[in-house]
């Protein structure tokens, strides 16, 4: 059964101003939106810190085992995909400085998203490890944010600025889940993933 947990954080005057929302679709509607983003805003494969975007849109696709993590002020986003089974993704310092050098993580308005992991993977036994440390990040960086953890269907991924809001294509979801869950979206989210965390900065929705 998915765990759900909220968390709330104390906004001051000077904090983040903007509400994100994150939206849960059927794959066909995912891709539809993603075509217009093109393909230089696709975050692909081998799925290192290489391949990341920083851009006002990104997207990504076939997250099964990887974790990915998003990071946004609400004008621009950088978008990482990582595959725990990929040797260059072994140290996570580097992922880190990766990050610091490429976005301000002082910035009051910085908001984040993490999506991923497959527990006891035995083709991948780092794959929570993984999806640990980019909450670890978050944490350190006192940086608001969302996670969506586990569950076992493979998932895709993007960020629209124009909109400031997350979508999540998944193949288990369909017209009708989201008609009959319409009203309380949150028991859907729990359907498709082990443990979820929403930031009060963060809404629910289709």
């Amino acid at each position: 059964m998915a765990i759900f947990y909220f968390t709330c954080f104390i906004i001051g005057m000077d904090s983040v101003s903007f509400t994100s929302k994150i939206r849960l679709l059927p794959l066909n509607e995912f891709n539809n939106i993603t075509r217009t983003m093109g393909s230089k805003k696709l975050v692909d494969s081998p799925w290192t810190i290489k391949e990341s975007v920083l851009s006002d849109t990104a997207y990504t696709k076939n997250i099964m085992d990887c974790s990915i993590c998003g990071l946004t002020d609400g004008a621009k986003v950088l978008l990482l995909h990582i595959c725990p089974t990929n040797p260059k993704n072994k140290c996570f310092t580097k992922i880190e400085e990766f990050i610091r050098n490429k976005i301000n993580l002082n910035d009051i308005n910085l908001q984040g998203f993490i999506l991923g992991s497959k527990k006891n993977n035995i083709y991948s036994p780092n794959s929570t490890k993984l999806f640990d440390k980019f909450v670890e990040f978050m944490q350190k960086y006192e940086i608001p944010f969302s996670q969506f953890k586990g569950g076992s269907f493979v998932n895709n991924v993007a960020y629209s600025s124009q909109k400031d809001e997350w979508i999540i294509g998944n193949g288990f979801v369909s017209n009708i889940l989201k008609k009959n869950y319409e009203k309380e979206p949150m028991m859907l989210f729990n359907m498709i993933f082990d443990e979820v965390k929403v930031s009060n900065l963060d809404e629910i929705g289709f």
